[in-house]
C-alpha cells in the first residue's frame, strides 16, 4: 500500500527549512557584538573586519545563484543536505582562522555552502504550496529568521564572554549539524523528475534572462533588494555605533539589537497572519513607507553623531518595516516564476546578498570614526526600494503577471 509523501513544510520539516533560512542572520548577528574583539585579536581594522561580512554575503550571493539554478535540474534534497554539511566544515574553519585573510576566505565558503539552505527553503515552499499558503509559509519563515537576530546577539555576547569570539563559531557548527541531521529525516525531495529541466548552462542563463524580463518580478526583486540594503546598512554599522561611539558593552548592544529584531519578527508574524486577507501590495506599501521614514530618521541621526533618542526609534521603525517587506515582496516575486522556482529564488537571494556585500564595506569607509557613510547608505537604499515598488511592481498591468487572483494584486 503506497504511503503518503511527507510534507516538508510541516512539523520538523518547517523547523529545518526555517533554521536553514536563518543562516544569514545567525552567522552575522551572533558575532557582531564581538567585532571590536575580532579587530584586536586578528590585528586588523574596522574596515578589514567588515570584509568578513562582505565575504560571507558574496558567498551567499554566488551560492544561491548556482545552487538554486542547479536545483531546477537536479532536485532540492541532495543539494540542501550537501550544503548543510559543507557549511559545518567551513564554520569550524572560521573558529580556527589564524589571520584576517584566512577568516575572510572561510567566510566566503561558509556563505556559499549556507546558500543552499537559504535558496532551497524558498524553492521547496514554491514547489509544494499554493499561493496563499506560500505567502503564509514565507511569513512564518521570515518570523523564524527573525528569531535569530533576537537571540543571536544576546547568545553571542554570553558565549563570547565565556569562550571568546571563536567559540561562537563552534556553537554555530553544532547547531548546523543538528539542523542538517533533522533535514535528513524530515525534508523529502519536493521536485519530482518530470518537473525538472535539463542541466545546461545556456538554459540556466536563458531562465535568468527570462524572469528578469518579467516586469512584476523585477519590481518586487528590486524592492526587496534595496530594502535589504537599507537594513544591512544598519546591521553593519550598529556594533560600532553602539559600542565604540556610545560605549555599550557587548551585552548592552545585544539587548538593543535584539529589540529591533523582535520588532521585525512580530511584523513578519502579522504579515503571515494577514496573507490571503489583505492585499500583498497594501502591506508592501505600508512597509516601504515605514522603511523610508525610519531611514530618514537614521540619516538625520548620522549627521548629528547618532543621538540615541533619534537613532534607536528610527532603527526600530526601519526593522519593523522589514517584517512587512521581506515576506510579501518574496511571495509576490516568486509568484511570477512558478515554472522555474529555483531560479526565481536564486536570483532573489543572489541580488539580496550582493547588495549586502556592497553595502558593508561602504558603511565602513570611515572606519569607526564617523557614522556618515551609514546614513547615506541607509537613505539611498530606502528611497530606491520605494521607487522600485511604486514605479515598477505596483504599476505592472495585471495581464503582465502570472497570477490570476485579483485579491492578491
Amino acid at each position: 500500500m503506497p504511503t503518503t509523501p511527507r510534507d516538508p513544510t510541516r512539523g520538523w520539516g518547517l523547523v529545518a527549512l526555517g533554521s536553514f533560512s536563518a543562516i544569514s542572520p545567525l552567522c552575522t548577528d551572533i558575532y557582531t557584538p564581538s567585532l571590536p574583539e575580532v579587530v584586536a585579536d586578528l590585528d586588523t581594522t574596522a574596515a578589514g573586519v567588515q570584509l568578513t561580512l562582505t565575504g560571507f554575503m558574496l558567498g551567499l550571493a554566488v551560492g544561491q545563484l548556482i545552487i538554486g539554478s542547479l536545483s531546477d535540474a537536479l532536485g532540492r534534497r541532495r543539494l540542501l543536505l550537501l550544503g548543510g554539511f559543507v557549511c559545518v566544515l567551513a564554520t569550524l574553519g572560521c573558529a580556527v582562522a589564524p589571520n584576517i585573510s584566512t577568516f575572510v576566505g572561510v567566510r566566503v565558503l561558509q556563505g556559499f555552502a549556507g546558500a543552499a539552505g537559504v535558496v532551497l527553503a524558498r524553492a521547496i515552499i514554491a514547489d509544494t504550496a499554493d499561493r496563499t499558503r506560500a505567502a503564509q509559509l514565507l511569513g512564518a519563515l521570515a518570523a523564524i529568521v527573525g528569531i535569530a537576530p533576537v537571540a543571536a546577539p544576546l547568545l553571542g555576547a554570553g558565549l563570547a564572554h565565556a569562550f571568546g569570539w571563536r567559540g561562537l563559531f563552534v556553537a554555530i557548527a553544532v547547531f548546523m549539524t543538528a539542523v542538517t541531521l533533522v533535514a535528513v529525516r524530515a525534508v523529502p525531495e519536493s521536485l519530482p523528475p518530470e518537473r525538472r529541466h535539463p542541466l545546461s548552462p545556456s538554459r540556466m542563463a536563458r531562465s535568468i534572462g527570462t524572469i528578469l524580463t518579467r516586469r512584476a518580478y523585477l519590481g518586487y526583486l528590486l524592492t526587496f533588494v534595496a530594502a535589504f540594503g537599507a537594513f544591512f546598512s544598519y546591521v553593519s554599522a550598529s556594533s560600532f555605533i553602539y559600542r565604540t561611539q556610545h560605549g555599550f558593552s557587548a551585552l548592552g548592544y545585544g539587548v538593543l539589537f535584539a529589540a529591533g529584531a523582535a520588532c521585525m519578527t512580530a511584523s513578519a508574524l502579522v504579515a503571515a497572519r494577514l496573507a490571503g486577507r489583505v492585499r500583498y501590495d497594501a502591506m508592501l506599501a505600508v512597509g516601504t513607507t515605514g522603511l523610508v521614514i525610519g531611514a530618514a530618521g537614521a540619516f538625520v541621526a548620522s549627521r548629528l553623531d547618532t543621538p540615541l533618542w533619534l537613532f534607536i526609534p528610527s532603527t526600530l521603525v526601519l526593522t519593523t518595516s522589514m517584517g512587512q517587506i521581506m515576506s510579501n515582496a518574496t511571495a509576490r516575486a516568486l509568484a511570477q516564476t512558478p515554472d522555474v522556482a529555483g531560479t526565481g529564488s536564486a536570483v532573489l537571494g543572489t541580488s539580496q546578498f550582493l547588495a549586502a556585500a556592497i553595502v558593508a564595506p561602504l558603511v565602513g569607509l570611515a572606519g569607526d570614526a564617523s557614522p556618515h557613510p551609514f546614513g547615506i547608505a541607509v537613505i539611498v537604499c530606502a528611497v530606491l526600494a520605494v521607487a522600485a515598488f511604486h514605479l515598477l511592481a505596483r504599476r505592472t498591468p495585471p495581464e503582465a503577471t502570472t497570477e490570476s487572483s485579483p485579491k492578491n494584486q
